[in-house]
């Protein structure tokens, strides 16, 4: 009776021992972590720099008011393909067609003037003249005193400068006809022409300016291209601190990168790179065509510039963009797979395979290219690395190698 209370009283314990035992059992076959490895090799290597940088229109071209002026019309959207000479923006020339048109009246009067002084200078030895002494003296001081109150008049506003020129013009007619006839009698000496002549040059500068204001009005695209930019609106200002609209072409981009003094020493013109640009699925081979000679002084970078053909128009202004720079290539390196390294504050490390266990090893790396990285310590040809499931190891776990392609 109590050998049978005492195995009643016992069998709860045994069967909990028992199940203990078969899980202990079961997670030590469990410990061993899945990976896929690569034997460590000696291969050449190619030397490249990665830069950052953005996609530019190859050709900007700002369109620009001289002054300020009102937009009458837009003809354009962006986005929208032109020509060149399409019209863009149509401002206000109004002003501009004013001041043509006295100009114009103004050199019509000046050069009537001038035809007349020469009659009058043909005229001067025609002794009917000489009778004609008094009335002309008379209508010139005529002309004086006309000149005189227009000048009395110009504070008041009432008096335009045709109005002053025109009476200038009369005076110096009168003035020339005296002269002239009193030249017979040696009264006084003949005038010349040579102030009317100047006058009349100033006034066909001024109306070739005036002629340019006019056509300034009118803004064309200077190229072939598309708009990009519109700054402007139907009935607001055109300013000249602000492009009233940019023209770019897009056939060729400037891949721009701004690079430091370390890397800029590496890199020259001619150099062969590999683009790509976010969001394009092509990758683009080209050079580099310019490497500026002296630092931003606002950004204390080097910029370095890669042209690219873009007939496709694929690549658009603005595009982030990559290029790898080839800068020589490395003979017989040692070399792992970039996804075998791991990194801890910046030191790289990977683990090494042992006797089926992964041990934890520091490297010192040197150049990459796209698939491998350049081992300078720490490893030796033929030793096996992890490549995948790498990131749940310790030093000394206990690992289990699967063929490459196979879930970790």
């Amino acid at each position: 009776m109590f050998k049978k209370f005492l195995l009643l009283f016992l069998l709860p314990f045994l069967l909990v021992a028992c199940t203990q035992k078969e899980i202990t059992s079961q997670n030590t076959e469990g410990n061993e972590i899945p990976v896929t490895v690569e034997t460590v090799s000696v291969q050449n290597i190619t030397n490249s720099i990665e830069l950052s940088g953005v996609a530019v229109p190859s050709v900007q071209m700002p369109l620009l008011t001289t002054s300020p002026l009102t937009v009458e019309k837009v003809h354009v959207r962006i986005g929208d393909r032109v020509k060149k000479d399409d019209l863009i923006v149509t401002l206000d020339s109004s002003t501009a067609k004013e001041q043509v048109a006295q100009t114009r009246e103004a050199i019509n009067e000046l050069e009537n003037a001038l035809s007349k002084m020469k009659e009058v200078e043909n005229m001067a030895s025609n002794d009917t003249l000489l009778s004609e002494i008094p009335k002309l003296q008379e209508e010139l001081n005529q002309s004086l005193q006309k000149s005189q109150s227009l000048l009395d008049g110009v504070e008041t506003g009432a008096v335009t400068s045709l109005d002053l020129i025109q009476s200038s013009i009369e005076v110096m007619i009168k003035q020339a006809q005296l002269s002239s006839v009193a030249s017979q009698v040696q009264q006084i000496p003949t005038f010349n022409t040579a102030e009317l002549e100047m006058q009349l040059k100033q006034a066909r500068q001024s109306l070739r300016q005036a002629e340019q204001l006019e056509e300034l009005t009118r803004i064309t695209s200077p190229i072939d291209g598309i708009i990009s930019e519109l700054n402007v609106i139907e009935d607001g200002i055109a300013t000249p601190q602000l492009p009233i609209a940019t023209v770019i072409q897009l056939d060729t981009i400037n891949a721009t990168f701004a690079v430091n003094s370390y890397q800029v020493s590496s890199l020259l013109p001619g150099q062969n790179v590999t683009l790509t640009f976010q969001g394009v699925s092509d990758s683009y081979e080209s050079s580099i065509d310019v490497v500026s000679p002296t630092v931003n002084q606002q950004t204390n970078m080097f910029t370095v510039t890669v042209p690219v053909s873009n007939t496709e128009g694929k690549i658009l202004g603005g595009m982030r963009t990559t290029a790898i720079v080839d800068i020589d290539e490395l003979e017989g390196q040692t070399v792992v797979p970039i996804e075998a390294v791991l990194y801890e504050e910046n030191e790289p490390y990977v683990f090494v395979i042992e006797n089926n266990k992964a041990v934890r090893r520091q490297i010192t790396v040197g150049f990459r290219d796209d698939k491998v990285i350049q081992v300078m310590e720490g490893l030796s040809e033929g030793d096996i690395v992890v490549t995948s499931g790498k990131e749940r190891l310790k030093d000394g776990s206990e690992i289990l190698i699967q063929e490459s392609g196979q879930d970790s």
